[in-house]
């Protein structure tokens, strides 16, 4: 039985009339006290089905969803974008005239991110064999990417998208050459939505615009929306978008009761359109204010590490526990040194203080494939699981996904994409547990053929039975694993350019050959080869509907291909969040595990030393303040309003990740990066800053000062000496620039 503090209880047991305003720290109890208060309201009246909670994210829903199953009344628990797209279906035929659609009186088709960049790289191919976008240094399926997100971006911002090349060259600093680009991606854009509205097909952007402007004035509509709802719940308001915002201040005036949740830390999701600022609006529609100001989660020395970080000037007796003793630091030369001894540090967590996996969480700045697999390699060695969380990475990007779509394309080489031999050697490795890398190459440079056109291009595979190779390579292979790939191969034959759509051939292979004796699907199945087939068939099934609904060839099949091999990014999957095993460690991007709202005892930083600590990705054509809600058009984005946002993200990141953890921050940097290059970044300065402030020994840029730390016992390391302390060395050689003078003016008790 959960049990709730004073705050807590006063929030559930407030009058069930009231319109409430709540706000704090990840960690203090916020959603666990709202999803109470969903209960007591379910319970206390007959209106309980007409209560409303709306999310940012589905994987936020969860809370919510036990506490209604536990009462037996379903409440609508939905994104903002879920209950457009649900609103819509049901009243198109009222806006779908007056919105400008060519064919009003034919239901729509709603787009996803995967499809939508299809259809744009189909309309833009020509414009860019003209040379539209030759001054951007990346792939073309990037480009497509950012283009969707500044159409989104403009709808969330609820700014007409034709302002959009305006907006941004009104604000840029860089070369003039560049401004160009800012009208060729308008007129992609402009493109993209005029083919939507000549076939009903409606993307994110659209589906706001729609929604906004034709069905949320109708007097109709919002009666139906009185009728429909008289309690409403608004959770993590920062990570929505300032359209979302605008229709909750109308729920909010039209329900019996309210509750608005807003985190101080928040706004992870601000490349997505969130706005933290439009959020803050809504308070003033909230008669009741309430802030939550206790963590149930941060020991006392964690929480003075975060107290020591937003307020540098606080003195040390003022903090609720010792910074030092919420952290360590180790400084490394070498890039796989500092991994190897992450992954030591991790296997005396979970074997030798017996700290469960699941408490624990690998997070980095960037998890590029190199990090990964150095990183699970190790683990390994130490008998250790663990399962990445990298959200929206590509089809292409991940082991099972491409296995699948290889074997697909396999089997529909008229569709011209033709998988590498190693690709072969990789999909047969995953189908099949028992081959080694040694026997799959051995076994698919001996089984498969390339066939060539005349100008030698790769057109398709010859795959020769097992049965026709040498008996010395059978010996070798075994005749076991011989079997099962005859199995594969006779499938991949019968197949070939079967005439139905590949969601259902992945869905028969997936039964009769996957799933049988010596398969990796037969009897308990690995959680990524599940989840890996349900993506693809998901993927599949929605690209489908576009095809049907066109009745034309606009976009085929070979164009979804296309793409997922140019790697493209890829949707979001709601499993994606819940499916780490129990006895796995989670590695994680730090926003990626800012959002997953769960705490862990243990958090490992890695990579410390990165620039991608401070350094946000911004986009050539989408920046996420430029196209935000509150960007003044006069301003301009230079160096200085760069670095100031740059340094006020890194600090809300790492005061989000310290508000989920309960015991210890390990920190782990090194001085080269993955590539071997001199890597340094403002999270150094931090923690220089941090060690120079509670370290028990002074450490110096080479003055000669009286320090605070004299009379003091503290150790930089809990139960290790000050003489082991890498941080030392760090402050010496990242040199005396802002830390320098930051800690003196706080030793010398200036400010």
């Amino acid at each position: 039985m959960i049990r709730f503090s004073k705050a807590q209880e006063n929030l559930i047991n407030l009058p069930l009339e009231r319109k409430i305003f709540l706000e704090g720290k990840a960690g203090y109890g916020k959603t666990t006290a709202a999803a109470a208060r969903l209960r007591g309201i379910l319970k206390s009246t007959a209106e309980g089905a007409e209560t409303f909670v709306l999310i940012p994210s589905r994987t936020l829903a969860r809370p919510y969803a036990e506490s209604a199953a536990a009462i037996g009344v379903r409440p609508l628990i939905q994104t903002y974008s879920g209950f457009v797209q649900r609103c819509l279906e049901v009243f198109w035929p009222l806006i779908s005239e007056k919105a400008g659609f060519a064919r009003p009186e034919k239901m729509p088709c709603f787009l996803t991110i995967e499809t939508a960049q299809i259809l744009m790289a189909k309309l833009i191919e020509s414009r860019l064999e003209k040379g539209y976008f030759s001054a951007l240094n990346f792939p073309a399926s990037r480009i497509y990417n950012q283009i969707m997100i500044s159409l989104h971006k403009s709808a969330a911002a609820e700014f007409p998208y034709r302002t959009y090349a305006e907006r941004m060259k009104k604000s840029w600093t860089g070369e003039k050459s560049f401004l160009p680009l800012f009208d060729q991606a308008q007129e992609c854009g402009e493109l993209f939505r005029q083919t939507c509205y000549q076939n009903n097909l409606l993307d994110f952007s659209i589906q706001l615009e729609v929604f906004q402007q034709h069905l949320l004035p109708l007097e109709r509509f919002r009666s139906w929306l009185t009728r429909s709802y008289r309690h409403f719940i608004f959770d993590n308001t920062e990570e929505d978008i300032p359209a979302a915002h605008r229709f909750a201040k109308l729920m909010i005036a039209g329900c019996r009761s309210a509750l608005v949740i807003e985190d101080h830390l928040g706004g992870y999701r601000n490349f997505l359109g969130a706005d933290p600022g439009s959020a803050d609006s809504l308070k003033e529609y909230c008669a009741e204010h309430l802030e939550f100001e206790e963590s149930f989660v941060c020991s006392a020395d964690i929480a003075a590490m975060a107290e020591a970080i937003q307020n540098p000037w606080l003195p040390a007796d003022q903090l609720p526990g010792k910074p030092q003793a919420a952290y360590s630091f180790h400084l490394y030369h070498q890039y796989p040194a500092m991994i190897k001894q992450a992954a030591t540090d991790v296997a005396d967590l979970i074997h030798r203080q017996n700290v469960p996996p699941s408490e624990i969480v690998i997070i980095a700045p960037l998890v590029s494939d190199v990090l990964y697999t150095a990183m699970e390699r190790e683990l390994r060695i130490q008998n250790i699981t663990c399962y990445i969380h990298r959200p929206s990475r590509p089809l292409i990007g991940e082991n099972a996904t491409k296995s699948l779509l290889t074997l697909i394309a396999l089997i529909h080489p008229e569709w011209s994409v033709h998988p590498r031999l190693l690709d072969i050697v990789q999909m047969l490795q995953t189908f099949l547990p028992a081959l080694d890398p040694i026997r799959g190459h051995i076994l698919v440079s001996r089984t498969f053929k390339e066939i060539r056109d005349d100008q030698q291009e790769t057109v398709g595979y010859a795959i020769k039975p097992f049965s026709k190779i040498s008996p010395d390579a059978q010996q070798r292979i075994t005749p076991e694993i011989g079997q099962a790939f005859e199995k594969v191969r006779l499938w991949i034959q019968t197949n070939k350019e079967v005439a139905e759509a590949p969601d259902i051939s992945v869905s028969r292979f997936f039964h009769a050959i996957l799933s049988g004796e010596g398969f990796a699907a037969f009897g308990n199945p690995s959680e990524d080869l599940n989840l890996g087939v349900k993506k693809v068939i998901e993927s599949m099934q929605k690209f489908s509907l576009i095809p049907d609904h066109l009745e034309n060839d606009l976009v085929t099949w070979k164009d979804y291909f296309r793409l997922v091999s140019e790697r493209m990014v890829a949707a979001q999957y709601y499993e994606d969040w819940f499916a780490q095993p129990k006895n796995a460690v989670l590695i994680s991007l730090a926003s990626a595990f800012s959002m997953m709202n769960r705490p862990v005892a243990y958090q490992i930083w890695l990579n410390a030393g990165s620039p991608r600590w401070w350094e946000r990705i911004y986009g050539q054509l989408t920046n996420d303040m430029v196209l935000s809600k509150s960007w003044h058009e006069t301003d301009l984005w230079d160096a200085q309003k760069e670095y100031e946002t740059n340094t006020e993200t890194m600090v809300r990141q790492i005061l989000g990740l310290l508000a989920r953890c309960r015991k210890q921050t390990r920190v782990y940097a090194s001085e080269l990066s993955e590539s071997g290059q001199d890597q340094k970044s403002r999270l150094l300065y931090l923690f220089a800053d941090l060690a120079y402030r509670f370290s028990r020994k002074k450490i110096s840029y080479g003055v000669a000062e009286p320090s605070i730390a004299e009379t003091e016992t503290y150790s930089f390391y809990p139960g290790i000496d000050d003489e082991n302390d890498d941080t030392g060395r760090m402050i010496q050689e990242i040199g005396p620039e802002e830390p320098a003078d930051y800690s003196e003016r706080f030793i010398k008790g200036e400010d």
